[in-house]
């Protein structure tokens, strides 16, 4: 049987990635990088949006936003195995597991909160 992550834990490893804006040096690396994140899950139907505000203070929220400015789209076991680093991020770009949209530095930046 194929394991099935549940949206309390979807959310509970986004929320890992907006306490990471708790960090003194995180919030220094982000300070000015005012962009909406929004991650969509497939199996879930379940979609949330990670906010950074211009002092590189994060909030997270089930939802969509009309105009994000990185939209990621998997599942939620890609995700997860993206978060606990048993899958490279890479490895399921290229594998079509997951799709990313955004601006190239932007996309960078946000691999450093993964």
């Amino acid at each position: 049987m194929k394991f099935m992550p549940t949206k309390d834990q979807v959310f509970e490893s986004l929320d890992g990635i907006k306490k990471k804006f708790d960090d003194p040096d995180m919030k220094e690396k982000f300070k000015g990088f005012k962009r909406d994140m929004q991650f969509k899950f497939s199996d879930l139907n379940a979609a949330y949006v990670l906010s950074i505000t211009e002092d590189a203070t994060a909030t997270l929220k089930e939802g969509t936003v009309e105009k994000p400015s990185i939209s990621v789209e998997t599942d939620s076991a890609t995700f997860l195995g993206i978060r606990n680093k048993t899958i490279s991020g890479t490895q399921a770009y290229m594998s079509g597991k997951l799709k990313v949209k955004g601006a190239m530095p932007d996309l960078l930046k946000l691999q450093r909160l993964m």
